[in-house]
């Protein structure tokens, strides 16, 4: 379980109930949380949790010169799916008739989701919306099913969701989303300190992503 859990998280990935639950589990115990930790800590990393308690994920101890390019690539990674994944987590949100943000854990079933998006016009240009965020987000087949199976796949991809039943066609949010909320409010809190690197960019508006919370 040791070298499990350490590998995994050293290679970027988070440790939850949903993805892994018996690594996440094995986590929860003091003593292995302690040395996964005192092992990290040898190499420069710590093992961190999410606000809630969704998560595990390795993070730097100390950001020194040698880390910056690294934690810039990371930043630059995140900043890329913050607005994309808005984007799915509203459409779920609409889709279900709901105001309330999904939580770690929470069920998503495609099949109910492919027939709202199919049916409702409004959440039907929502689901096309999503071309703009990149190639990553674009399909040949741009029938609701085909955009909706390539937003799926980014957002298994990107360590969201993960398949609870291929029969059932039913998914699960991962812990990764209590981060991904904890980064949105940093993001927000810090919006006037936060500069883009690229001159050629336009800073970000930040506040409206406040509102899915």
């Amino acid at each position: 379980m040791f070298e499990k859990a350490t590998l995994r998280l050293l290679e970027g990935h988070f440790i939850c109930e949903a993805s892994v639950p018996s690594l996440f589990r094995w986590l929860k115990t003091p003593e292995n949380h302690e040395d996964v930790d005192g092992y990290l800590h040898r190499i420069g990393r710590q093992l961190a949790e999410t606000p809630n308690g969704h998560a595990y994920y390795a993070t730097w101890a100390r950001v020194g010169e040698e880390e910056r390019a690294e934690a810039k690539r990371v930043m630059t990674t995140i900043k890329q799916t913050i607005r994309p994944v808005i984007q799915f987590l509203t459409l779920c949100m609409d889709a279900t008739g709901t105001d309330m943000g999904p939580s770690p854990g929470d069920r998503v079933d495609y099949s109910a989701l492919l027939k709202a998006v199919t049916e409702n016009p409004h959440l039907l240009e929502k689901l096309r919306e999503f071309a703009a965020f990149g190639k990553e987000y674009t399909v040949g087949d741009a029938s609701p099913k085909g955009m909706l199976d390539k937003v799926i796949q980014q957002m298994e991809k990107a360590g969201y969701l993960v398949l609870l039943n291929r029969e059932q066609e039913a998914y699960r949010f991962t812990g990764k989303l209590d981060y991904y909320y904890q980064l949105l409010d940093f993001l927000i809190e810090n919006e006037a300190d936060i500069k883009i690197d690229d001159p050629g960019e336009q800073e970000e508006s930040l506040p409206e992503t406040g509102r899915l919370l």
